[in-house]
């Protein structure tokens, strides 16, 4: 059985603790007997390649520091050939089924009842808004999903070990009856909305991750990565945990249009910049003001200026693209473009756009094409492909007509949303394009404000 535990204690001081260390998660095999110096440099190299920091091959104090980072106690490998993968999110097993049940047995005294179910139902969902997953809480009986609180042993052979060691563990989908089961150690300090403490809601959808078949990844940013980040304000899934969730369950056909609507006279009537950002934000604006969409609602106080949000920015932007590679938002207007992570811009910015060789100024629109990973811009009623460290294509650029049902002479913005669907937007109304058959799905144009404001 495959269980993950989340460690948080300083246990690695010296080169004995790390081979013990290295050995337990994966990177080195001792059933043999103890390894010699080769094979611990490259269980090392190998360690310091998944969690990117330095690959030296020694035990220096970087190497040392990330040893002794609260992490989850799952194996990051199950051989070292698992190094030779994309880093990118790890499939253990999955359910059989997507109508799935949880139960919350019992709950930790440490926050109000109602809070710990609010947690952990919001921690559960954000799978299923994800993917093709649904999930129903029951009050008794059995459930595919057992969540309870408990300390020190609590009857599945992974003891927990006091306060600050393990926080929680979880097993892979199976047919045992453990199988998918989480369990969080009572020993330790739950809060919520609070950077003391142990964040229960990190943990919850880390462990969830487990429940339902996800092993660790490699991006930083994602929440499958090893090592625990605490609390972190309007917390979202990366698009790395989209990708492995979906890879399981294929994704959630729920659209955007179907969520509660705004009176058209409170919303702008057209969207002219839209993009989204490394914390899972969505952003959709115009020439001054701009929405944020988070969790499939607008938090209050939008729209908000545009400069208000990302300090810096002017207004009467072209475009914008969200580059998932680096996790960096790109915004453009004329013969400049800025660099945003998240919501703060990087230093040296505007730069000029003549940086993305072949790219024009004045550009209509930006977005990566999920068929083949490419960046593509629009400008009036043509389009321009552009690899990175290569610039424009040659031939380029191409008729917009191409594009099956879009409008031939232009839109005003485009982006992909985290359905890997491209969403491009003119005038009043969308279109949602389908990156598979390529052309745009039944039954659009739509109006936008209405679906997404």
């Amino acid at each position: 059985m495959v269980t993950c535990c989340l460690a948080q204690k300083n246990r690695v001081k010296n080169e004995d603790q790390a081979m013990a260390y290295l050995n337990k998660y994966g990177y080195l095999d001792m059933k043999g007997g103890m390894p010699n110096s080769q094979e611990m440099k490259t269980a090392l190299e190998y360690f310091q390649r998944f969690a990117n920091i330095t690959m030296t091959g020694c035990l220096d104090s970087e190497t040392m520091a990330m040893m002794n980072t609260p992490r989850c106690g799952m194996v990051d490998m199950d051989s070292p050939a698992d190094m030779m993968r994309k880093k990118r999110y790890a499939l253990g097993s999955r359910w059989s089924k997507t109508e799935l049940t949880y139960r919350i047995i019992n709950r930790t005294p440490d926050l109000p009842a109602n809070e710990v179910d609010r947690i952990i139902t919001e921690s559960i969902e954000k799978w299923a808004d994800a993917s093709g997953l649904t999930f129903t809480l029951v009050k008794s009986g059995n459930a595919d999903i057992l969540i309870s609180f408990a300390p020190g042993s609590h009857g599945d052979d992974n003891p927990f070990d006091g306060p600050g060691g393990v926080l929680a563990h979880a097993y892979y989908p199976s047919s045992n009856a453990i199988g998918g089961d989480a369990h969080f150690d009572e020993d330790e300090r739950y809060t919520d909305a609070s950077f003391s403490g142990t964040n229960l809601e990190w943990v919850a959808v880390h462990e969830f991750g487990h429940s339902l078949g996800l092993g660790h990844s490699q991006i930083e940013g994602a929440v499958m990565y090893p090592y625990y980040t605490g609390y972190v304000p309007n917390f979202q899934l990366n698009s790395d945990d989209i990708a492995g969730i979906q890879a399981h369950y294929g994704e959630n056909v729920g659209e955007p249009e179907n969520t509660p609507s705004t009176p058209v006279d409170k919303c702008m009537t057209s969207i002219t910049l839209a993009t989204r950002t490394l914390d899972g934000s969505t952003y959709l604006g115009n020439a001054t003001h701009l929405y944020r969409r988070t969790d499939g609602s607008i938090p209050d106080g939008y729209p908000k200026v545009i400069g208000n949000e990302f300090l810096g920015l002017p207004t009467a932007l072209d475009a914008a693209l969200y580059y998932p590679r680096n996790g960096k938002t790109y915004f453009f207007k004329g013969s400049q473009y800025w660099r945003f992570r998240n919501q703060r811009m990087d230093n040296g910015y505007p730069r000029p756009m003549s940086n993305w060789r072949g790219v024009p100024k004045d550009i209509s629109s930006a977005f990566i094409w999920s068929r083949n990973g490419k960046i593509y811009f629009t400008k009036g009623d043509e389009y321009y492909r552009y690899t990175p460290g290569y610039g424009v294509t040659s031939h380029y650029p191409q008729p917009l007509s191409q594009w099956d049902g879009l409008p031939s002479h232009g839109v005003d913005a485009a982006f992909q949303w985290t359905n890997a669907r491209t969403y491009f937007f003119k005038g009043s109304e969308y279109y949602r394009f389908n990156d598979i058959t390529e052309s745009v799905d039944d039954g659009y144009p739509i109006n936008t404000a209405t679906a997404w404001l």
